[in-house]
C-alpha cells in the first residue's frame, strides 16, 4: 500500500467535498447572512466526517486495498488524519 498516493488522492477528493460544501452554503446565503444554531452547526460537522470517510472508503476502494482489521483501518486513519485536518481547517467557516 503506498500511503503519499493515498493521502495525495484523498487529499484532493476531500478538497473537493470542501469545495462543494462551500459553494452550495455560498448559493444558499446569498440572499442574507443565515446565522447558524449550534445544533445545526454540529449537524453540519457530522455531515463532513461522513463524507470524509465515504470519500477514504471510495479511495481505499479505488486503489484495491482491504484492510483486513480495525487496527489496520485506525492505523491508516492516523496516518491520514494530519493531511485531513489541515484541509478542513484551512476551508471551515466558523
Amino acid at each position: 500500500m503506498n500511503i503519499e498516493k493515498i493521502k495525495k488522492d484523498l487529499a484532493i477528493r476531500v478538497q473537493r467535498v470542501m469545495d462543494s460544501r462551500k459553494q452550495s452554503m455560498t448559493k444558499g446565503s446569498q440572499s442574507s447572512a443565515i446565522v447558524k444554531s449550534w445544533h445545526d452547526k454540529v449537524a453540519d460537522t457530522e455531515d463532513l466526517i461522513k463524507k470524509v470517510y465515504d470519500t477514504l472508503n471510495e479511495v481505499l476502494q479505488c486503489n484495491g486495498i482491504q484492510l483486513t482489521n480495525s487496527l489496520e483501518y485506525d492505523s491508516l486513519i492516523s496516518d491520514l488524519e494530519p493531511t485531513v485536518h489541515d484541509i478542513v481547517l484551512r476551508n471551515i467557516e466558523d
